[in-house]
């Protein structure tokens, strides 16, 4: 029980560190600093690696309030 609630805060605290991450990105492409490609195959891998993200903040909220 108690190891099932670490690894859930562990995700959810994971997951929160890469949203940060993105604000972060986001905020120096609108500066300018940062320029992005445009090529189709990295966009499909951040959106996969974004619905990730949000898949294991999701399973991790629902863990830490239904189980």
């Amino acid at each position: 029980m108690l190891s099932g609630f670490i690894i859930a805060i562990a995700l959810v605290l994971g997951g929160l560190a890469v949203m940060r991450f993105g604000i972060f990105q986001i905020r120096k492409f609108k500066k300018g600093e940062t320029k992005v490609s445009k090529k189709i195959s990295e966009q499909i891998a951040f959106v996969v690696f974004f619905i990730i993200i949000l898949g294991l903040i999701i399973y991790s909220v629902n863990d830490l309030l239904f189980s």
